[in-house]
């Protein structure tokens, strides 16, 4: 892996989808994607022209119609780095096969076809160095449907109502040969995109199917030979990549390993590219709570905006950028350049970073007090950032800090902090108002059981696989439990029962969908909350063991969490 210290430091940046797909803004002959007389299928305004199958010849026409005159890269890029992003990532081309820049490949392209007739990459790398944000770039290194072998094609199954590939121009999946189209346009156009626009941080390929693994290394090593400081995401497919990219929207379970780099790419609203009505922004809020969520967990976070037809970036996804860089001005030391939260989970208060001699409390709602648990080292002084010093006091392992009103802030922060750093009992804790989180990435796991990116159990099938966990409690007492379940991507969360073992006794539990998972994951991931009655835990050390009753009736059995929770 390439040194990547900018990149883990950096912490938050922005991607640009922005295509031929922004004109149509998610409408077709009176048609909506994602619209009710679909089913609200594909929310995506990106994939219009493959939900809507429409012919190559009549998409074409739409390039003469392309004048973004409203497009400034320098105003892009400002209101990126004001926002607190420190790289930009913008599509040079995604699965439409359009161009966003100067080709000589292929004459499908902003400049040669529209009659823009200027190379928005080349203004956007421009403005990028001269505001010192990391320039980055998109290529859809598979997917192209204006190419009669763009890839694909193997898939079996479509993507949210949308073919993979273009099989209604190209029906002829059979005779598909994904090297045709490698060789005649996706290694000139990236050649083009590392040579053309100066330096280089990012390039972030995606949806990989067909393509090889010597296609995916002879791309890596095109990288490496323009751009040897360039990061290349796993989305390039076969195993390969600097850095690893999390699902679209997905947020782990747990930390990640602080040695390695990942990112999550994110949308602002319900869509990556441009569609008119989609006004269901995010807020500031929200951004603000999966940005630390995220730093928490050592992931970065790449938040999408859509501009329009004219380039213009929407006037609702300014306002939320605004208040975002308004907050990040306080608390930017608590995001960037930050450590893992040293933590198994996040706290009640919300999660938690580190730094230096300092670890940092992010507090989603604010009250009076904010306790910390776990705590092993002596506390030298607490401070909310933008509000001064705060009172504390330290009982044992327990440390409660005074806090002002708070009203009217977003997601305030508290610093701790001691000599030689805040040292945390990094075990299975029973947090204060909580109880206890029992995630993959904390179990022993038996069986072939592995954990995916979001720290979710894979390949979780029979009742030979199993993960157990010991916790240590205060005191006796009866705990609720609660089971997060994940569903693959555009299914649903698998229901079954479990056999759940507490010190040596098992009893059969019913999984059922007893509440949805919260909206801001739910949304790409689906996933339930299931209720599966209480359990008895002792003073002291106990032992927890969960196993499927009997295999698994889909193809597996997706666990992201349980929580005990004392009554």
């Amino acid at each position: 892996m390439n040194d990547g210290k900018w990149f883990s430091e950096a912490r938050f940046g922005m991607m640009l989808h922005w295509g031929l797909y922004s004109l149509l803004g998610g409408e077709y002959k009176g048609r909506q994607c994602g619209g009710a007389d679909d089913g609200g299928a594909n929310e995506l305004g990106e994939w219009i022209q493959s939900f809507f199958a429409i012919p190559c010849a009549e998409y074409e026409q739409y390039a003469r119609a392309f004048n973004p005159i409203g497009f400034d890269a320098e105003e892009y890029v400002k209101m990126a780095r004001d926002a607190g992003m420190n790289y930009l990532v913008v599509t040079s081309k995604h699965h439409e096969g359009f161009a966003m820049f100067k080709s000589d490949a292929d004459p499908y392209n902003i400049v040669d076809a529209t009659p823009f007739g200027r190379d928005p990459i080349a203004e956007l790398a421009a403005a990028c160095k001269k505001y010192g944000v990391k320039f980055g770039l998109y290529y859809s290194q598979e997917l192209d449907w204006h190419e009669p072998d763009g890839g694909g094609y193997t898939l079996g199954y479509k993507n949210a109502g949308s073919s993979w590939t273009n099989n209604w121009d190209f029906p002829d999946n059979a005779h598909k040969d994904f090297s045709r189209c490698f060789e005649k346009k996706i290694k000139p156009q990236v050649k083009e995109i590392l040579t053309r626009y100066g330096e280089i941080s990012v390039i972030w390929f995606d949806t990989p199917s067909v393509i090889s693994p010597a296609q995916s290394r002879e791309l890596y090593d095109l990288v490496k030979k323009y751009q040897p400081n360039c990061l290349v995401n796993s989305r390039i497919g076969n195993g390969m990549g600097d850095y690893a990219s999390m699902g679209d929207n997905q947020v782990p379970g747990a930390k990640k390993n602080r040695d390695m780099l990942y990112e999550t790419a994110a949308t602002l609203n319900d869509t990556w590219g441009y569609k008119s009505y989609d006004q269901n922004w995010k807020t500031p809020e929200q951004v603000i709570s999966l940005l630390t969520r995220l730093a928490s967990r050592n992931v970065n976070y790449l938040l999408n905006v859509g501009p329009d037809h004219l380039g213009r970036i929407p006037v609702g996804a300014q306002k939320v950028l605004r208040e975002v860089g308004e907050w990040m001005k306080v608390n930017a030391e608590a995001v960037y350049a930050t450590e893992p939260s040293p933590y198994s989970v996040d706290l009640m208060s919300g999660p938690v970073t580190e730094k230096g001699d300092s670890l940092y409390f992010f507090v989603n709602k604010p009250e009076r007090e904010l306790l910390v648990p776990g705590v092993l080292t002596k506390v030298e002084s607490a401070e909310v950032l933008g509000a001064g010093k705060a009172n504390f006091t330290q009982e044992g392992a327990l440390v409660r800090v005074e806090l002002p009103d708070l009203s009217g802030r977003i997601i305030p922060v508290v610093r701790l902090t001691a000599k030689g750093g805040v040292k945390v009992d990094e075990g299975l804790i029973e947090l204060p108002d909580f109880g206890f989180l029992l995630t993959g990435s904390t179990a022993k796991i038996e069986g072939g059981i592995t954990l995916g990116n979001a720290c979710d159990a894979m390949n979780w099938k029979s009742p030979e696989d199993g993960m157990s966990w010991t916790v240590s409690a205060d005191r006796a007492g009866e705990y609720a439990v609660e089971m997060t379940v994940n569903g693959l991507h555009g299914t649903e969360p698998l229901e079954t029962e479990v056999d759940l073992s507490v010190n040596g006794e098992t009893s059969r539990r019913s999984v059922r969908h007893d509440r949805d998972i919260e909206a801001l994951i739910a949304r790409y991931h689906r996933g339930m909350i299931a209720e599966l009655g209480n359990v008895a835990l002792k003073a002291g050390e106990n032992h927890i063991a969960l196993r499927l009753a009997e295999p698994a009736a889909r193809d597996m059995f997706r666990f992201a969490s349980m929580r005990l929770i004392r009554r």
